[in-house]
């Protein structure tokens, strides 16, 4: 199933019966009782009603036809290189490792011993062949027997679920008598009285402030200029590579090479570079080639302010990719390629990536709504999200729909392919990229030496050059510093999701630790009990991008998002005045300072390392200071940033459901989602 050249994919999806599978396909070793399951969305009633056809029909191809030695060593090779990638998280990647064997009464520790694994499949592969694995279709899939689970789209759900609720309220509301009505009333009372009490929190073990190293622990990092002089490298010599070097490479853009208008196109021109084949090969060829050789290609976009001033958007593009050290000449081959190359009239591999990206994205909004919501706002105030919006927020959504629309009418040639052509040429014409190779010592030498050579096939030899997307984003949100914006975003959901945004400072400005701690100090010891227990939602609080200059409160699953916003607007004065009376104390500073240095020095992958300077121009000096002034945060600077930054004009967002004729509505600015 996985891939393009997986033969479920190219039957399923890429034939065009359906858009993509669902999100719980494949197979799930977790429970007592396995389950594979072959999950389809975006499919018409006709494929609906035959599916279990359909799924059969595909895997008896897929059985008849086996599966090349290329892909099962490309798979394998996959497997093994997951075992050498040391990660934050690799002891507790490990352990959950060991479920599947457990849970299905195997030793879990004899899965440890993965070489023998992987030397006894090697053997019986040798032996068997592909039948190996084809016999396994017969043995659980074919004439076996499955459950069958459809779902199917009801506009009305929203208004259906609104009138059950209601008349489930009200029944139960009916059913009750004046006493029971008086119970429920003292326990309200009770609840609310617990809700607000102090809690003794002396029993629970703790750290201090004091535990805290006053000097951080930085990677170094090493920087030099390519021998053509018009780049530069950093490289990380690092003892947890594993044999494994790891590739960046950057580049940022400008309003004068990429108008504003193709960088909604972005996020989808990333996504072509791995998903459409060259003009010489199919994806399905570059797929096997990439997991044959590497650990893995992706390109990428991002946004981020300068650390001077965080009104000033830069843009970047970016490459990155994994491979053991003697492949690596391979993966920097592939991107040469995949940059070069890429078939972008290859139109039904860009419908099928189209109907990919656009059917499902409003799910993502309901999933991550609180985080839409913080973005919409702070885009309204700031250059830096107002792009950022652009290439991952609401705006990118409504794109996306739009996208969804262009493909339905069969204009992808014509609206399209265009544009992501133009792309091409500004992302190779354009200024030069800058590297990043995490290597070990052994192999950094000649890791260099290929990323010279890489950097000299690429058709741009201007130099690589650090510089603004627009600096008159900035001059132009000056002239909105006076202005509060509310605006509302429908969508066809139960829930609802609220934020407020008010313009920080810069990162290098040591007031942004004291509005960091504000923030936690707003989450804990006030935000969570009026927004969660309280208001009932299923979170909220307040948080500040630091580098982005952004102070953001946010509530996710909300059922009171109105009232959400009230308490945003009263929350700091709040806190000010329980910082006077001492309901907060000394000791609730150490606590949100160690919840911000639990954050700050948590173990980082080894592809993170360094990346704070290569991604964001952030040195180890600069990153000492922002420790320093964290820990030096005082209650009295909480006080002065709270009064001098998070007052006076607001970014209000909601996302939710609430109709436009509703009174609460009034003054909003409403956008619609379909």
């Amino acid at each position: 199933m996985d891939g393009h050249s997986s033969p479920l994919y190219q039957k399923l999806i890429e034939s065009g019966l359906s858009t993509d599978f669902t999100i719980n396909s494949g197979f799930d070793p977790m429970t007592a009782v396995n389950f594979f399951t072959i999950g389809l969305q975006g499919i018409n009633e006709e494929v609906s009603k035959n599916l279990q056809q359909h799924v059969i029909k595909s895997l008896e191809e897929a059985k008849l036809e086996g599966f090349s030695s290329d892909k099962i060593k490309a798979i394998i090779h996959q497997l093994e290189l997951s075992r050498k990638v040391e990660n934050a998280s690799f002891g507790l990647s490990l352990l959950n490792s060991l479920v599947p064997g457990w849970v299905n009464n195997n030793d879990p520790l004899l899965s440890l011993e993965w070489n023998k694994i992987i030397n006894q499949f090697n053997e019986d592969y040798s032996k068997q062949g592909s039948k190996l694995l084809t016999d396994l279709i017969d043995k659980y899939f074919i004439d076996k027997p499955y459950f069958k689970y459809e779902m199917v789209p009801d506009e009305s759900l929203p208004q259906k679920t609104i009138e059950e609720e209601q008349e489930r309220l009200k029944s139960k509301v009916d059913s009750l008598s004046s006493e029971d009505k008086d119970v429920l009333y003292e326990r309200g009372l009770k609840l609310l009285e617990k809700q607000t009490e102090k809690e003794d929190l002396s029993c629970l073990p703790t750290l201090s402030v004091s535990d805290i190293a006053r000097e951080g622990d930085f990677s170094k990092i090493n920087h030099r200029i390519l021998n053509d002089n018009n780049s530069e490298l950093q490289t990380r010599t690092s003892s947890k590579a594993n044999g494994i070097s790891y590739f960046r490479a950057q580049k940022t853009l400008t309003s004068d090479e990429l108008p504003q208008e193709l960088v909604k196109y972005l996020p989808l021109f990333t996504q072509c570079l791995t998903n459409l084949g060259t003009h010489d090969k199919s994806m399905a060829t570059l797929e096997d080639q990439i997991k044959l050789y590497t650990g893995g290609v992706s390109a990428s976009t991002f946004v981020h302010g300068s650390i001077e001033d965080s009104s000033v958007p830069y843009l970047k593009f970016g490459l990155s990719g994994l491979s053991l050290d003697g492949n690596f000449e391979k993966l920097l081959s592939l991107w040469t390629e995949l940059l070069n190359e890429t078939n972008f009239n290859n139109i039904p591999k860009l419908s099928t990536l189209i109907k990919s990206i656009s059917t499902d994205n409003l799910s993502d909004v309901v999933s991550s709504g609180h985080g839409y919501a913080r973005t919409y706002a702070s885009s309204f105030i700031s250059p830096v999200y107002k792009l950022k919006e652009t290439l991952d927020g609401i705006e990118q959504v409504k794109f996306l729909s739009e996208l969804g629309k262009i493909e339905a009418d069969g204009l992808v040639a014509q609206e399209v392919v265009p544009k992501l052509e133009k792309i091409k040429e500004i992302i190779l014409n354009g200024s030069g990229f800058k590297y990043s190779l995490t290597s070990s010592r052994e192999s950094i030498k000649t890791g260099e030496s290929e990323i010279n050579k890489f950097n000299s096939r690429l058709s741009s030899f201007k130099p690589h050059k650090i510089t603004p997307y627009d600096t008159k984003l900035k001059e132009e949100f000056s002239n909105y510093a006076n202005t509060d914006f509310k605006n509302y975003v429908q969508i066809p959901a139960q829930v609802s999701f609220a934020s407020m945004a008010y313009p920080g400072v810069s990162y290098l400005n040591k007031d942004g630790a004291s509005l960091q701690v504000l923030s936690q100090l707003l989450t804990f010891k006030h935000l969570h009990s009026e927004i969660r227990e309280k208001g009932g939602a299923y979170g909220g609080g307040a948080t500040y991008d630091g580098l982005n200059g952004i102070f953001s409160y946010y509530s996710y699953r909300d059922p009171t998002p109105f009232q959400s916003v009230n308490v945003f607007k009263d929350a700091p004065n709040v806190v000010i005045e329980k910082i006077k009376n001492g309901e907060i104390s000394l000791e609730d500073l150490d606590q949100s300072k160690l919840t911000i240095f639990q954050k700050v020095d948590a173990p980082i992958s080894v592809d993170q390392e360094g990346m704070s300077m290569f991604n964001y121009g952030i040195d180890d000096e600069v990153r000492q200071e922002r420790r320093e002034a964290l820990l030096e945060v005082e209650l009295e600077d909480v006080i002065e940033s709270a009064q001098k930054y998070v007052t006076g004009n607001t970014s209000e967002s909601i996302i939710g459901s609430t109709k436009e004729s509703e009174p609460e509505m009034k003054g909003w600015s409403v956008t619609e989602l379909k």
